[in-house]
């Protein structure tokens, strides 16, 4: 997959699709895979066309929206989906000013060779999202470009969307986050070097801060997880929260995460934290001893739902 700018493209037939693509869920799914087959109809290359940074962050910035996808969580995605090419527009405030007719016209239908289009039909875009799939309907006629609608994805009886899936992932409901993903909500990050407090209980822990993620953050709380470590998955116990008992509850937000069988030295390496379900509340306990007592409890559990989950492959 080539990150590209539109005019690299002007000699090759494309079939594409555009949108924020912030929390790739099933119903965007559906939507590549529409594009992918339509492009194999007419022998034309794959586009993505999304925005960078996400519209909602510059129209309305003081509700500081967090991602469910990061630039390369999108990159890596989009890449196992075979896409061949994306384009990425820089969003600003004179760009969202740009008419749905306008954009069309001026952007794409006057730099590329377009084959299809392909759009959910809810597709809202342009100035105040003016523009919708029947205006669109009128462009491609106009240009004689095939326009593919795609319905939406539904989960218990509603639509799949990045709004329901932050707010499942702010309760710590990982059961139907992932269910509407269609993958394992994650966050990644250097491993810090912390106060060896996990370690002298016990529990060593790889420590990554959350201070300035730019992805939504899970509510505070003891989670069952996944960790990716040099290249290998482990399976592991996170705290997502402020470690009230040892640092207090004005502490910066921390991502903690005991990984089981594991003794490697990684301090100062990437890791990736996958969540899979929320074992309890973060707590602040009386002492260290009844902290280490609620975490031989939390791993006890953990490990139990980890063979539930092995027996059901």
């Amino acid at each position: 997959m080539k990150v590209v700018e539109l005019k690299d493209l002007k000699n090759i037939p494309v079939s594409f699709t555009l949108g924020s693509f912030d929390g790739f869920h099933k119903g965007h799914a559906v939507l590549l895979n529409r594009l992918k087959t339509a492009a194999d109809l007419n022998g034309s290359g794959t586009l993505v066309i999304s925005f960078y940074p996400h519209p909602r962050q510059v129209i309305d910035s003081e509700f500081n929206l967090k991602l469910l996808n990061d630039r390369d969580d999108k990159m890596s995605i989009l890449k196992s989906f075979g896409v061949d090419y994306i384009h990425f527009i820089n969003f600003s405030k004179d760009f969202a000013a740009t008419g749905f007719d306008e954009f069309y016209e001026n952007n794409i239908f006057s730099v590329l060779k377009v084959k299809s289009i392909i759009i959910g039909e809810n597709h809202g875009f342009g100035r105040n999202r003016k523009g919708n799939s029947a205006l669109l309907e009128e462009i491609c006629k106009r240009h004689s470009v095939e326009l593919i609608k795609v319905e939406p994805v539904s989960y218990k009886n509603a639509s799949i969307s990045s709004t329901r899936i932050r707010n499942c992932i702010a309760e710590g409901n990982f059961h139907e986050a992932n269910t509407m993903l269609g993958y394992e909500y994650s966050l990644r990050g250097i491993v810090e070097k912390g106060k060896g407090i996990g370690k002298e209980l016990g529990f060593s822990t790889a420590n990554i801060s959350l201070a300035k993620s730019e992805k939504v953050v899970p509510g505070n709380g003891v989670y069952l997880t996944k960790v990716v470590a040099e290249g290998t998955e482990y399976f592991s116990v996170s705290n997502c929260g402020h470690s009230p008992t040892t640092a207090g509850i004005d502490s910066p937000l921390l991502l903690e995460t005991h990984i089981f069988d594991f003794d490697m030295n990684i301090y100062g390496k990437e890791i990736k934290v996958r969540f899979i379900e929320k074992i309890r509340t973060e707590q602040k306990f009386p002492s260290t001893r009844e902290l280490k007592i609620a975490v031989e409890k939390d791993i006890k559990f953990a490990k139990f739902q980890i063979n539930k989950y092995r027996e059901a492959k």
